[in-house]
């Protein structure tokens, strides 16, 4: 312990030297001759904050039979730093510590987040992509801005879990917060149609209104119908119940507080002979509607219109296309959108001529819809689409490399007069639908009321085991979509489940890379909650919540 005794002699030293100069208390006199911690210091005669000097630790904390292994060592007890490092004897060794390690935590730092931004370039850290507040649901999406390529297969597709919400009556309606914000994190886009001459449709004793209506799982909400009249101005139509027009716009825009991601659009029609005059403007009949419109939807709070002309004479090509460049342009400059509603044998029959879009427009401009009952001819088969509609409408919608155009899906089930024979004489399993040719159009449901055309509660009221049953899924060539089929003798009915509207829509969307889809007619889906699987699944909106569980990517 050699090292140990010199540094005892050298600090008996430097107390000799501290009495000698008149230190205040004399060194160890003012402890009674000693000091408290057996006469030795800490920092090598000499306290941090004065000169007195104060005593290390009890001799018995340094045992004389434990050996050091390095006597000369830096930082070995009992030697001072600046005796084993005679650099450090000036007092520099504090500072240099302090130096080094500030560097050391920032390259520590530094490293971290080179790390971690590697790893989310790599896909391997994803980010969490969703909405944040109060009602921020459970359920995230982990979305990796390296992986937005689809994997080689188009398969399979993970359906999200979805929480049951409660059916409650007209009045009192009201959807879970925490399955909206599941909705916004999963959708591309959704629009859902409001038609006012559907307000009274009665379903096991709920009636079908604008308090009814699934806002909380649309993007856009689509109010049919205002009409234009001769002079350009903007006017409610009576709808079939007592629900005043105007109160249904109000109520629809009113949406917006409780739906943040929604947008409410304004349908305008009108006869052929306004909308001609429109055209010609003679007397500027086009900034007279621009202004009107711009004013009417500033008023009530809406976001765009669409234009349903069901009779337009040449689609988007010559005087078409410049009222609608016109009015967008004039729309844009206030932060509306302008656009056109048309039926899909419309689109069919006339070409549209898609180059006149220019591919400037960043939105949904033309929706177009399914006429409904269909029309019978010598090749309508027994389904809810002919064989080649979906690929045929899927290809027309993708003829611009920006979202153009929105489909809207009928959620109608369709019934057909068939040959009893295709349905009795064979097992239900060798039924094709496909390849079945209706004879005409089923009976008119008590709902409906409409030949040829069934709601989803009528078909869970009709269907019993007494019905032939089965389920045609989509071809590898998506030349049919999938939807259910039954038949008791002559009567055959065509419907869609949930599961059926999203094998669709998934089916769309890979193959085509659609990014907005929509609801034909919510009031025919199960909105009062009445249908038990595997038609329903025992909660109002079946279909519709069930096209919702596409995933983002």
């Amino acid at each position: 312990m050699d090292a140990y005794k010199n540094y005892r002699d050298d600090v008996t030293l430097v107390k000799g030297q501290a009495s000698d100069d008149g230190t205040p208390h004399g060194g160890a006199e003012h402890y009674g001759g000693a000091t408290p911690y057996g006469g030795a210091t800490p920092y090598s005669g000499a306290t941090p904050y004065s000169a007195d000097p104060a005593a290390p630790y009890p001799d018995a904390y340094y045992p004389e039979d434990v050996p050091l292994a390095n006597p000369g060592a830096f930082g070995v007890v009992g030697v001072t730093p600046a005796a084993a490092d005679p650099t450090l004897a000036d007092g520099s060794q504090d500072d240099s510590d302090d130096h080094w390690f500030a560097i050391a935590c920032c390259c520590l730092v530094l490293l971290l987040f080179v790390t971690i931004l590697l790893m989310m370039l790599l896909g391997v850290l994803g980010i969490e992509f969703g909405p944040k507040d109060d009602y921020d649901s459970t359920t995230t999406i982990a979305y990796s801005p390296y992986w937005k390529f689809k994997t080689p297969s188009r398969q399979p597709i993970t359906r999200a879990s979805l929480p049951t919400t409660t059916t409650t009556t007209e009045d009192s309606w009201y959807y879970s917060q925490d399955y909206t914000q599941q909705i916004w994190t999963y959708l591309h886009k959704y629009l859902c149609p409001f038609w006012a001459d559907k307000q009274g449709f009665l379903s096991h004793r709920r009636t079908y209104g604008i308090a009814f209506f699934p806002y909380m799982f649309c993007h856009y909400a689509m109010y049919c119908c205002y009409s234009l009249d001769d002079n350009m101005e903007l006017q409610p139509e009576l709808p079939h119940v007592d629900l005043p027009p105007r109160d249904a716009v109000h109520r629809l825009a009113n949406f917006k507080a409780e739906n943040p991601y929604l947008e409410v659009w304004l349908v305008v029609r009108g006869r052929d002979s306004v909308f001609y005059k429109l055209l010609a403007n003679a007397n500027n009949e086009k900034a007279t509607f621009q202004n009107n419109a711009i004013a009417w939807m500033r008023a009530n709070n809406y976001d765009a219109i669409r234009v349903w002309w069901t009779h337009a004479p040449d689609a988007l090509n010559g005087s078409m296309a410049e009222f609608y460049n016109e009015t967008n342009d004039a729309f844009m400059q206030h932060n509306y959108t302008f656009g056109f509603l048309f039926p899909y044998g419309y689109y069919v029959r006339a070409s549209y001529n898609t180059s006149k879009l220019a591919h400037r427009r960043a939105y949904h401009t033309i929706v177009l819809y399914q006429e409904y009952p269909r029309k019978l001819s010598n090749r309508t088969k027994a389904t809810t689409y002919t064989i080649q509609e979906m690929r045929t409408y899927s290809r027309k919608l993708n003829q611009t490399d920006r979202p153009a155009f929105c489909h809207l899906f009928p959620f109608v089930a369709l019934t057909y007069k068939i040959d009893p024979a295709k349905c009795e004489n064979a097992s239900i399993a060798n039924v094709k639908p496909y390849n079945i040719h209706p004879l005409g159009y089923g009976p008119p449901g008590p709902l409906t009321k409409m030949a040829g055309i069934l709601s989803l509660p009528e078909v869970c009221d009709i269907l019993d085991s007494s019905w032939n049953q089965t389920s045609v899924l989509t071809d590898s060539a998506n030349t049919r979509p999938s939807f259910h089929f039954a038949c008791k003798g002559e009567d055959a009915i065509a419907y869609t489940t949930a599961d059926d509207a999203y094998d669709n829509i998934v089916a769309l969307d890979h193959e085509y890379e659609e990014e907005v889809f929509g609801v034909m007619n919510p009031e025919y889906d199960d909105f009062p909650g009445v249908c038990s699987p595997p038609i329903g699944s025992n909660d109002n909106y079946p279909i519709i919540k069930g096209t919702f569980r596409l995933i983002k990517h």
